[in-house]
């Protein structure tokens, strides 16, 4: 059975998912467990193909210029030693693939044309036929398969279907874990600046009760106090609690100063516990 070509009857560019973000472990594992049970449902070992996802990141720059792309998983390191080199290229079939949304197929390493430079290398490498499939891509990146063949000619139509079938349902699970870990990441985040501002408010209550001071001139020294230290707020924050915890001082006046506030607190500071 003759393989397809973009265009065919029965093939239709991938849809491009949004708000995916494809370079992160979750989607690496995700990656090495899926494409596992896929490799099995084509005899991918026995046939002697193996895959590599690649991962690329435009940036500021166009996917027609200097693209930036990197492996991201692999079922092998001689699958992930071909899909870097062809990485190093500025051109060649998964670029293609992403840039057009539209699968990349070479029959024969030895005859290909459109690429030489990448062929000649891919051949190296013990690569004589590859498949490239687009599975995402978003404003700011993308990602495909590329499966790579130790005999010419050894994809068939039939494999370009499933992988295309692979793709489609891979980009849509993808969507899913990568907006449970950017969940998690994003309650990590917000459980970190909570933390930050009560750390902030004790910091601030502290300066009140200890030097009588207003609110606003209590974050204004809090300010001051972290620059002259070089600190971030929290770090600052985090100094002038335990120094009021382990050593309460006697209210100074406000007009005493920060450079005088800042003496007294460096001196509680040296005490330490």
């Amino acid at each position: 059975m003759a393989a397809l070509t973009p265009g065919d009857p029965g093939w239709e560019s991938l849809p491009a998912p949004q708000d995916v973000v494809f370079d992160s472990q979750e989607v690496e594992s995700f990656l090495g467990e899926v494409t596992h049970e896929f490799m099995r449902s084509i005899d991918g070992h026995q046939r002697g193909i193996g895959w590599a996802a690649t991962f690329h990141s435009r940036g500021d720059v166009h996917l027609d210029a200097h693209p930036i792309a990197h492996t991201i998983a692999a079922g092998s390191e001689v699958a992930r030693a071909a899909d870097r080199e062809q990485c190093s290229f500025e051109d060649g079939p998964v670029l293609e693939a992403m840039r057009s949304g539209d699968f990349v197929h070479l029959a024969d390493t030895a005859r290909d044309r459109r690429w030489p430079g990448y062929a000649s290398a891919a051949a190296g490498h013990g690569v004589r036929s590859l498949l490239s499939m687009p599975i995402a891509a978003t404003a700011a990146s993308s990602a495909a398969i590329n499966l790579y063949a130790s005999t010419p000619h050894a994809f068939t139509s039939e494999d370009i279907l499933r992988t295309r079938a692979y793709a489609l349902e891979v980009g849509r699970a993808l969507r899913v874990v990568l907006r449970v870990a950017e969940r998690a990441e994003a309650s990590a985040e917000l459980a970190v600046a909570q933390s930050s501002m009560v750390l902030m408010d004790l910091a601030v209550g502290a300066l009140m009760a200890d030097y009588g001071l207003s609110r606003e001139v209590a974050l204004q020294y809090l300010r001051t106090v972290a620059k002259h230290n070089n600190q971030g707020l929290r770090d600052a924050a985090l100094n002038i609690v335990a120094a009021a915890r382990r050593d309460p001082v006697t209210p100074v006046r406000d007009d005493a100063g920060f450079p005088g506030l800042i003496a007294v607190q460096s001196q509680a500071l040296k005490r330490g516990p």
